[in-house]
């Protein structure tokens, strides 16, 4: 016998002596984390694609299916409704985007250009993001109520009339935005923070000693260096508001009427209020497959240039 083949008898027994546990601990340490993604991940949304093909119905013994193809699908393309909420969430993702994307660059370079206390500045900036967004809609709602809020008394002092801020169409959507921008923004503010501290001095001396006015720089050197990161803040903000459901649920339901519907509201409105939960499955796979397209879209041709490989 070989000393090879003798080294490899002496393994093997060593390791058919070891515990099956140590053997395969490396499998049961992320078994945990494949059983929760399957439970609540991938069995969820294989119901959901068979559910979005099918009549669902609850009955006394369970709920019942009856496949119908396409159906559910023919009916989001001519609900009114359906348009309207893609109309109210698309005119959301802009506008709180825009905004909480241009006052976190603001914040960002006022923190970074060496103010003082911009340390605490900063920690406090932190807080609306680490509030549950429930408590913060309820703390809104309490501020934004007609008789007792504060924004109506700030309004009586200087002589203006009291507004009602939540039961107004024209005014409820944006004093909902209003919640999400203050609660968001600070977000936005961290990353681009972070990435205005880090951003290569260089350039900075050699535009001073041009004589480069601020405007100059920020325009020509910070914009340009910046670009990649506000790039994928405006990506990740645009998805996480195409989301948007907590606040409105909370502070009106989708009111006045359903002049603040959403596509999330009203997913949950047909499926858990309707209890058409086919009709409401079909809704969700669109609405899933619309921001996969749609960020699928913004990474190729918006990133494209900054995913390639540094040469």
């Amino acid at each position: 016998m070989t000393v090879e083949g003798a080294i490899e008898i002496k393994e093997s027994r060593q390791i058919a002596g070891t515990p099956w546990w140590e053997r395969n601990l490396a499998w049961l340490l992320v078994a945990p984390t494949v059983l929760m993604f399957v439970v609540f991940a991938v069995i969820p949304a294989f119901t959901t694609i068979a559910y979005a093909f099918s009549r669902v119905r609850m009955a006394r013994g369970g709920i019942t299916r009856e496949f119908i193809g396409f159906e559910n699908f023919a009916r989001a393309l001519q609900d009114p409704l359906v348009a309207q909420s893609v109309t109210t969430t698309v005119k959301w993702m802009l506008v709180v985007t825009a905004l909480e994307v241009v006052l976190g660059l603001l914040l960002a370079l006022l923190m970074s250009s060496g103010i003082r206390g911009r340390g605490l500045f900063t920690s406090l900036l932190i807080v609306p993001i680490i509030m549950p967004p429930v408590a913060v809609s309820v703390a809104w709602l309490f501020m934004y109520d007609y008789e007792f809020g504060i924004f109506n008394y700030l309004l009586n002092e200087v002589g203006l009339p009291s507004m009602r801020w939540l039961s107004e169409p024209a005014i409820a959507i944006y004093a909902m935005m209003a919640v999400d921008i203050w609660q968001a923004t600070p977000f936005a503010f961290l990353l681009l923070y972070a990435a205005l501290l880090s951003l290569p001095r260089d350039p900075y001396e050699a535009a001073a000693i041009d004589g480069a006015g601020r405007w100059y720089v920020f325009r020509t050197v910070t914009l340009p260096l910046l670009q990649p990161v506000l790039l994928v803040v405006i990506l990740l903000r645009l998805i996480d508001a195409a989301r948007i459901f907590d606040k409105i649920f909370v502070m009106t339901r989708g009111g006045p009427g359903s002049s603040a519907y959403t596509a999330t509201l009203t997913i949950y409105i047909e499926g858990f209020t309707k209890f058409d939960f086919g009709y409401a499955s079909a809704l969700s796979f669109l609405f899933q497959l619309s921001l996969i397209a749609a960020a699928t879209f913004y990474v190729k041709r918006v990133l494209a240039d900054y995913a390639q490989p540094a040469e």
